[in-house]
């Protein structure tokens, strides 16, 4: 009490609040993440995963109605984060994320081999189901169940599933080229989950998560989940694709890349050199 009778105010900080969080610190809470992911019962993985890839397929298809409507390729792909940051504020799971999130944990010796296998595999399966229920739900829509004309949005998702198979036509050399598009793209957008941990403030996640994102779309490198939408849907509105061209020459090549990047480049890489 001061010497009137009022009550002091209590003091106050006069700190900065910092919002930036350092390399080693973002690497013990993915960590901690990771360790989180891998207690993870079935039907968890399964529910985040299906309702992950239609997330990143509404951004794809946003995209992909911009350049429809005129406007370069590189521009549209700009504002494809918007599916990402969407699906990592509801917390979904994403396998080109797990990819390098869940052999952090294992390095550290927080998991073991098999809980990153796991997990890998049962994401990777849900986003597929995700894509491809999304996939038919759009075309079913926009079509009138395929009674209707393929409006131009889906025409454009039909030819950019022709070029992603395209690599079929380079032999061994265009197999190895999807597997170096794989391994491109997922050097960026691994680091979706990475950038999140190095902010404390949303806008900041936002900012972040954004930089990686919107560079790996707009150079049009080969990003596994995306592919579980932009093929089924592009085999239904009357891309030149079979199935086996999707999985053989695009698929299964890029997610070979997808892991390799973010396993190599930020898991053992970034990761390690912050962790030792």
């Amino acid at each position: 009490m001061s010497a009137g009778g009022s009550a002091t105010p209590p003091k106050t900080s006069n700190s900065p609040i910092i919002d930036s969080v350092p390399p080693v610190q973002m690497g013990r809470d993915l960590v901690e993440d990771a360790v989180k992911k891998s207690k993870f019962n079935v039907s968890q993985i399964l529910v985040r995963g299906f309702l992950c890839t239609p997330f990143l397929a509404y951004a794809t298809a946003l995209s992909a109605l911009l350049v429809a409507q005129g406007w370069p390729t590189a521009a549209a792909g700009l504002l494809f984060p918007v599916g990402y940051i969407m699906l990592a504020m509801l917390g979904l799971e994403m396998a080109t994320g797990s990819f390098s999130v869940m052999p952090m944990a294992l390095l550290a010796g927080k998991i073991k081999l098999p809980s990153v296998i796991r997990n890998w595999t049962w994401t990777f399966l849900a986003n597929l189901a995700g894509g491809i229920f999304f996939a038919w739900l759009l075309w079913f829509a926009l079509t009138k169940g395929g009674a209707g004309e393929i409006p131009p949005v889906l025409t454009t998702l039909a030819h950019l599933a022709e070029k992603k198979a395209s690599y079929s036509g380079y032999g061994l050399t265009g197999w190895f080229a999807a597997i170096g598009m794989g391994v491109l793209c997922n050097w960026l957008v691994s680091l979706g989950p990475v950038f999140s941990k190095a902010s404390r403030s949303v806008s900041g996640k936002v900012m972040l998560i954004w930089l990686p994102i919107a560079t790996f779309f707009a150079l049009g490198f080969e990003h596994a989940v995306v592919n579980m939408f932009v093929f089924p849907v592009g085999i239904l509105s009357g891309a030149d694709v079979t199935v086996s061209q999707w999985w053989l020459w695009n698929q299964i090549p890029v997610t070979i890349g997808n892991i390799i990047g973010a396993v190599i480049f930020n898991s053992l890489l970034w990761y390690r050199t912050h962790s030792a």
